[in-house]
């Protein structure tokens, strides 16, 4: 997760780092949102599976971990913003409720009711899986395919590649990868054999890598259609298990490494809500600087301000709810 978080910070920088790698690696940050729910399906089947599960405490925890520092971030925007008309607390209403995604509207913090929407089907997604077995896990995974291929066709054949589906293809665009992190979530749940064997290994490897080559013919000969017609998205669902398990090998031998980047994790909901406005605060000051500094510098001032929304989250709604606030 905190991999994922730093990849996707990167991905926002307002400005190149004028290093071709290191920019190449920038443009390829939104799969960091693909680790995210990968691991968030991953953790969902384990919380579902205790003996003691209560479904009410299952809604409240996640409730205080992301709606009270969500609606702290956009009232602190709204404030600043200085425009106390009908229509901006009409907005700021339809943005508390996530009703702005939904009605297309525009809105910067998109995986809030993302996340929100696929917390809410879990549950439903569980009780059919230790029913019906793996197979609802394919439907799932299927029907997220399918309405990522349509919307990319009827798009590219019909509504010459503009994007009618404004943010919400973000959110079905990611369905497939969510439950395959459930999927996988079984399996370590359930003590089925998953070590890896060379064979195994080499088909991931394999099949990561010409995912990736078909993402960047994309962005060479289809840079429109990538991203306004949800292609940028397929290559991950293949690409995000494999990265997964080599960040996990990497990280089980970088101890040092790995700390560091725990913290990050701990910090990623955080971190996620502040860095976009801050980004978007300090573009105005950026012809002062030149680029590494103030690459470097706003992605400071965003770990400062995280940490502080962390605190403040923390101190308030752990003691008022007896809630322990978790990634």
């Amino acid at each position: 997760m905190g991999f994922a978080i730093l990849w996707i910070m990167l991905f926002h920088l307002p400005v190149p780092t004028d290093l071709a790698f290191l920019d190449f690696f920038k443009a390829l940050g939104y799969g960091g949102v693909d680790i995210f729910l990968f691991l968030s399906g991953f953790g969902l089947y384990f919380s579902m599976s205790r003996k003691n599960f209560s479904l009410k405490k299952y809604y409240k925890s996640r409730f205080f971990r992301i709606i009270p520092e969500f609606w702290l971030i956009i009232c602190i925007v709204f404030l600043t913003q200085m425009n106390f008309s009908l229509k901006s607390f009409i907005f700021l209403f339809c943005r508390a409720t996530t009703l702005s995604y939904w009605m297309k509207l525009q809105e910067e913090l998109w995986f809030i009711p993302c996340i929100i929407f696929l917390y809410i089907i879990f549950p439903v997604y569980f009780k059919l899986f230790k029913k019906y077995g793996t197979k609802v896990s394919l439907y799932f995974v299927c029907a997220g395919l399918s309405l990522i291929l349509i919307y990319a066709l009827t798009c590219i054949y019909y509504y010459n590649n503009k994007n009618f589906g404004g943010f919400i293809i973000f959110t079905y665009a990611r369905i497939p990868i969510f439950f395959i992190g459930a999927y996988f979530g079984h399996l370590a749940k359930d003590g089925s054999n998953i070590a890896l064997s060379k064979k195994l290994k080499t088909i991931g490897l394999v099949s990561a890598i010409i995912a990736l080559i078909i993402l960047q013919c994309f962005m060479i000969y289809f840079p429109r259609e990538l991203h306004t017609c949800s292609l940028a998205y397929l290559p991950y669902i293949v690409i995000t298990p494999t990265l997964c398990i080599i960040l996990a090998m990497f990280f089980e031998k970088w101890k040092v490494l790995d700390k560091i980047f725990t913290v990050m994790g701990l910090l990623s909901l955080e971190l996620y809500l502040c860095h976009v406005y801050i980004y978007k605060l300090f573009f105005v000051f950026i012809d002062y600087l030149d680029k590494d500094s103030s690459n470097i510098l706003i992605m400071l001032i965003s770990f400062v301000a995280a940490y502080t929304l962390f605190f403040i989250n923390r101190k308030i709604f752990t003691r008022r709810t007896n809630i322990r606030i978790r990634p």
